[in-house]
């Protein structure tokens, strides 16, 4: 098999005859496992295994032969997904990889054109991120210090990390004395790849999210406190759970040592907002919260990129674009008083 699709990717002219049989499905796939894959990360690959079993698999247009399909089909799939009700984003997504794998096929002299470039699909609206307020936030050092979440919570807010960042945090990546963190892993869920099977998961520990992600955090003494508590509560974990707890160096963890549960996790984290009367915001939104009030205290956007890891400032500035326009108006606001001061 390996030998056959060896000779299929140095030869595709060769055997040009038995590609054109290859259905969008079957060939979606097959691009995936043996192309893209060498591109992207291991769970960038499982994103696009997920929109390939739930819009592509199966369908229509996913069983029609690669050299059949013409524009009005892709076009119609599209607007099908628009009037099930899935977001533009979705449909971008789907249209995305779709395009992907067709250019490819047309790039390996499959198909001679790729249909899906002329079709319309629905434009994305803008992202506004929803955070706490600082009174909100104050609510939580005041009120929260002596719930088990605190640690993570307090921490997360004090600076910017991800999910999976924070919880692939080893005590090895904090520095005490320099007062400094440094973001070296993600705890992803990555999903298996073969085609028939039923989707699993399994969690694991990989580099972070891009280049720019690998970066070095200031702690603030809050954040130095709420990794102090959580030194001193791992301590009791680890006794009263001595005979299942293996130290594999983790911040946060479960009982036995390992990793946190993500989905068990963000129940208890919808628990915790709830006890304390917050709005309930995705834990991701606890690090829109970090950009969010130091925006709103002036500090410089190029600083803030810096410190969420984010590739370009133009990610930055479209997130928070409701954050800088008040920041604009305070400044404006501001010059108005000195001239009329004049």
């Amino acid at each position: 098999m390996r030998k056959k699709i060896k000779e299929r990717l140095e030869n595709p002219e060769a055997s040009s005859s038995k590609e054109s049989s290859y259905t969008l499905e079957k060939w979606i796939y097959f691009y995936l496992l043996n192309f893209k894959k060498n591109e992207v990360k291991e769970t960038t690959i499982d994103t696009y295994l997920g929109i390939y079993r739930k819009h592509i698999q199966g369908t229509r247009v996913g069983k029609m032969k690669l050299k059949s399909i013409i524009s009005s089909d892709f076009q119609i799939f599209y607007n099908g997904k628009v009037a099930e009700q899935y977001n533009a984003k979705t449909v971008r997504h789907i249209y995305i990889l779709i395009n992907s794998a067709l250019n490819k096929a047309v790039q390996l002299k499959y198909i001679s054109e790729n249909a899906n470039t002329a079709v319309v699909i629905p434009k994305c609206q803008k992202y506004y991120a929803n955070v706490l307020n600082a009174e909100q936030v104050s609510k939580i050092f005041r009120e929260a210090k002596e719930d088990p979440l605190y640690p993570i919570v307090a921490l997360t807010m004090c600076t910017g990390l991800r999910k999976g960042e924070v919880m692939a945090l080893k005590w090895e990546n904090i520095d005490f004395e320099e007062r400094e963190l440094y973001v070296e892993g993600n705890l992803c869920r990555v999903a298996n790849s073969k085609e028939d099977e039923k989707t699993t998961y399994t969690e694991k520990i990989l580099t972070p999210k891009t280049e720019n992600s690998k970066r070095t955090i200031p702690l603030i003494d809050a954040a130095i406190e709420a990794l102090r508590m959580q030194q001193r509560s791992q301590i009791q974990q680890k006794e009263e759970y001595k005979l299942l707890f293996v130290d594999q160096g983790f911040v946060f963890t479960e009982n036995d040592g390992s990793t946190i549960r993500q989905r068990g996790f963000m129940d208890k984290y919808h628990d915790f907002l709830s006890r304390y009367n917050l709005p309930s915001i995705r834990f991701h939104d606890l690090r829109h919260t970090f950009a969010s009030l130091l925006l709103e205290a002036g500090e410089s956007p190029k600083v803030i990129q810096e410190l969420l890891g984010h590739t370009s400032i133009t990610t930055t500035m479209d997130i928070y674009t409701h954050i800088t326009k008040q920041g604009k108006i305070k400044t404006v606001s501001a010059l108005d008083s000195m001239i009329r001061n004049k």
